[in-house]
């Protein structure tokens, strides 16, 4: 975290010092430029000693944990790093040009332009402070022998080998009582036993906590895995390991095994002579070898390479934290996920553990409630259903013992000795990720307990936040994207939603890892949650809800960065007056989606540094004209405000991320950043506009007139990097879309959605070979539209609504090979669809909706043997008739796992399931 911190400072730092000072020196005072040389100068010394610094944090962090020297200094370098930031952002107010150009060129006219010269000798001061300050903090490390890399063991190294030894020892001498393993353990088995003589690798991953050590275990030992092989070895892999050190441990395991001499000198062996004295020892053999706990996948070049591929029916298997690395060591299609447990097999194992002996694991009656409210903060993890109920296991049988508990459990968590080890399992994969995904981890704890994140937006609030690193040819939101991937690959994280081919849409934090991270956000002053007294030097705050406290706690925390709104009480609209007068100017973060407020402080116009501004959902009508002095501000999502137009005349420049169905004017010249333009309303200004927004991803205009098609065509096609297009035409009735000149369309679109009378599809259609989702409305077509898409090769998802008049639809063979999902709304004219054999190999679901004349069901459905669900709703009596028992249909739906058709029936929903 603390090298999150001086990273993303020291490329802050660099900007800075980019600026050529010769060439705008020239026209300044000589005592502007004197002061200007020494503000430099000092930023190039604190730059060099924190690049110094640097190469010690990425050790002495991991270190901090368990070694109280080590925590001092981390902790004293990541504020050092803040008061540093303060300092910049400071001077950027006073001096910077804010302009889309940068707010570090120009500074010779900003200097001329300055009437606070006093400012800039009290940030000059600063400066030279803040520099003594971390040259103490260097002499420090020295001075108390803070070990950096290589300089010596780590307490640590060694408190984690000592708990991976208890673990796996207790794993392989105690039985355990494990609920909802027999099923996963017998698909194990049957891996591992399979007949198939050459070497397979079998991979298990999961988040920590989730049993992967337990489920292994309990395989390896089973009398089945122990007839089945000549020989078994279970190695441990720490982070930290050696490779001599694993191959001894191999050579230790496979002798002891079999009451067999280990050969001698193993201790001083070279890593080749260990390798051969495994080849040979297996070779004949048919083995099995766990490698458990695998955080890299270089095991598999430094340690599986000397084990010999015989075709003895010998196997691998491998438990890691992490999908990617599960994937790259594993055979195909010999990878296995470990899910959270259900809520029933959950609650079975926390009663196991909470009321054995005489209660026979069955909870009394009144103490379920409380119960149940433990069991549900675990999530399905059993490492925290068992270390609680055995916490509870020691508690006095009664209400009032127990409710004291739930009422506590955030703060045990935390603070009970008992739940450590949990903390202990978690911070390990904490303590693994690179210095850019902590921030990014620890940003997600700032949402609600079981909150669905959009990935859209969190992706859009760490890269405002400047977490997310500046990489030549690739946008930041790309980057972010891929640092969200990995965080749900190494199970920090866990998708709650995707859409249909497989990007994630929404994601969670699991109740237990969430708390962890809110107690490492606390320590490190990265963020807290208003449900207690935040700090003063707390960077972030998240008010989940309206206390008495907040307006006392806002006074203290001038430092703040972010300021994150879930509540939804009146009392927020006094809050966020209370904060605009207390200026906060340095607030980069400031997200109102869902607040309960009609108007914005006026004096939020100030907030210079301010990169984030969401008021989604809120009741706020107009936006001051100074909203234009905002030039640092990347996203601004107005999306079901009550904001109808941006105020005339604003330019901002830097501006990534608009949201909002708002009539613009002319306030699209200059925003030559912007990457998202989210529900505009269509001008004959405003078509001819865009064609300058050449970095545009995704672009949906509403509106758009018949006689602005050629225009908007015109424009789109400049758009070179556009993957999502959605057009909507002024009158849903009668008006047209224009878009045959489009063609060639943007080579990268992969989301087209089409809204208003087609003549017919643009011929274009046919070269969209990237397109994933086509949605086409009220288009109105007289020809069969499946003859220009069936070819289209990675469309998975196809929405016709209100989108053709004809009778008949046919689906030819080889049609559409990769669409997963098909919907039909109020085609009010068909009543016949064919498919052919081999259409549509990978459909799994179909939707049938207000097609009336519709009265039975596509001929070949029967074909498609990957559909999944069949969903009907409205549709004629005589298709559902033919549907049920005996029906002349019922054949064709057997195979389909979900049938069900929904009705509106004297006044209430009514589901019929014909599965």
């Amino acid at each position: 975290m603390a090298e999150a911190a001086v990273g993303h400072l020291i490329i802050k730092i660099s900007v800075a010092l980019a600026v050529e000072a010769a060439n705008m020196l020239s026209t300044i005072s000589k005592e502007e430029a004197s002061l200007l040389l020494s503000i430099r100068s000092n930023m190039r010394d604190i730059k060099s000693e924190l690049e110094m610094m640097q190469a010690f944090i990425r050790h002495a962090d991991h270190l901090s944990e368990g070694d109280r020297p080590a925590a001092v200094w981390v902790n004293q370098v990541r504020e050092a790093a803040h008061d540093i930031e303060d300092i910049i952002d400071e001077f950027t107010y006073f001096v910077g040009d804010k302009r889309k150009s940068g707010i570090w060129s120009s500074v010779a006219k900003t200097l001329r332009l300055s009437r606070n010269i006093s400012s800039r000798h009290g940030i000059a001061k600063q400066l030279q402070e803040i520099k003594s300050k971390i040259k103490g903090i260097s002499d420090r490390r020295i001075r108390y022998d803070v070990k950096g890399p290589g300089e010596g063991p780590s307490n640590n190294d060694a408190r984690e080998k000592q708990l991976f030894q208890a673990d796996y020892s207790r794993f392989l001498q105690e039985d355990f009582d494990v609920v909802g393993v027999e099923n996963s353990k017998k698909n194990l088995i049957d891996w591992l036993t399979e007949d198939e003589a050459e070497l397979k690798k079998i991979s298990i991953w999961g988040m920590g906590g989730l049993g992967k050590t337990t489920l292994t275990a309990r395989v390896y030992m089973s009398e089945e895995i122990a007839k089945h092989f000549d020989c078994r070895a279970w190695i441990t892999v720490s982070k930290t390991y050696e490779i001599d050190d694993v191959l001894r441990s191999i050579i230790k395991e496979l002798f002891n095994e079999k009451e067999e001499m280990i050969p001698q000198n193993i201790g001083v062996m070279s890593t080749g002579s260990l390798a051969r004295v495994i080849c040979r020892y297996l070779q004949s053999k048919r083995y099995l070898i766990v490698f458990d706990d695998v955080w890299n996948v270089d095991v598999r070049d430094k340690i599986c390479v000397a084990l010999p591929k015989n075709k003895c029916k010998s196997r691998l298997m491998f438990t890691t934290r992490n999908h990617e690395i599960a994937s790259s060591l594993a055979s195909p299609n010999r990878v296995f996920q470990l899910q959270s447990l259900h809520y029933d097999q959950a609650w079975d194992l926390f009663c196991k553990n909470a009321f054995p002996g005489d209660l026979q694991g069955i909870c009394p009656p009144e103490l379920k409630d409380s119960a149940t409210t433990i069991v549900k903060k675990c999530d399905g993890l059993p490492l925290a259903i068992v270390t609680l109920a055995r916490v509870m296991c020691s508690k006095e049988h009664s209400t009032t013992q127990w409710n004291g508990v739930t009422n506590s459990l955030n703060w045990m968590m935390s603070n009970n000795q008992q739940l450590e080890k949990i903390s202990n399992i978690l911070m390990l994969s904490f303590h693994d990720l690179p210095y850019y995904l902590k921030t990014c981890f620890l940003y997600c704890s700032t949402f609600p307990e079981d909150y669905p994140i959009k990935r859209k937006r969190i992706i859009r609030l760490w890269v405002a936040e400047g977490f997310v690193e500046v990489r030549k040819g690739v946008s930041m939101e790309d980057t972010a994207e891929e640092y969200l991937n990995e965080l749900v690959h190494r199970s920090m994280l866990h998708v709650a939603r995707a859409n249909t081919w497989g990007r994630i849409k929404e994601f969670r934090m699991h109740d237990v890892v969430r708390e962890v991270a809110i107690c490492m956000s606390k320590k490190q002053n990265f963020c807290m949650m208003l449900e207690e007294q935040p700090t003063a030097t707390a960077r972030r705050l998240s008010i989940l809800k309206a206390t008495n406290t907040i307006h006392t706690a806002l006074g203290k925390m001038s430092h703040l960065r972010s300021l994150l709104v879930f509540a939804t009480d009146d009392s927020i609209s006094i809050t966020l007056n209370k904060m605009a007068e207390l200026g906060f100017r340095l607030l980069r973060v400031l997200d109102l989606q869902g607040a309960p407020i009609d108007s914005l402080p006026d004096a939020v116009n100030n907030l210079f540094n301010l990169s984030y501004l969401s008021l989604r959902r809120t009741k706020v009508k107009v936006l001051p004209k100074s909203l234009g002095r905002l030039q640092n501000l990347q996203t601004l999502d107005l999306q079901f405000s009550g904001v109808e137009e941006l105020p005339s005349g604003i330019q901002l420049h830097s501006l990534r991320h608009l949201f909002s169905t708002v009539s613009v004017g002319d306030g699209l010249r200059g925003l030559k950043d912007l990457q998202t333009l989210k529900g505009i309303i269509s001008s004959g200004e405003v078509v001819e506009q865009v064609g300058e927004l050449t970095q545009m991803r995704s672009f949906a205009i509403i509106k758009v007139m018949e006689s602005d098609g050629a225009t908007l065509c015109s424009s789109i096609k400049k758009m070179r990097f556009l993957h999502h297009l959605d057009v909507q035409a002024a009158d849903e009735g009668e008006g047209s879309l224009e878009l045959e000149s489009l063609g060639p369309p943007p080579s990268l679109l992969q989301k087209l959605s089409l809204k208003g009378h087609l003549q017919r599809l643009p011929r274009w259609f046919r070269s969209l070979t990237n397109l994933k989702v086509l949605i086409l409305r009220s288009s109105g077509l007289r020809e069969d539209p499946l003859h220009f898409l069936q070819k289209l090769p990675n469309l998975v998802y196809l929405e016709l609504r209100k989108a053709y008049n004809g009778k008949k639809l046919n689906f030819q063979k080889n049609a559409f090979p990769s669409l997963k999902t098909l919907l039909f709304f109020e085609l009010n004219q068909l009543n016949q669809i064919t498919i052919e054999g081999g259409a549509m190999p990978s459909l799994q679901r179909l939707n049938l909706v207000r097609c009336g004349e519709l009265k039975m069901l596509p001929l070949g459905i029967d074909c498609l043997a990957t559909l999944q669900q069949l969903y009907l709703v409205f549709m004629p009596e005589e298709l559902l008739e033919r549907m049920r028992e005996q029906g002349d249909d019922r054949p064709k739906i057997r195979q389909i796992p979900i049938v069900k058709h929904i009705a509106w029936r004297k006044g209430k929903c009514v589901e019929e399931f014909f599965s």
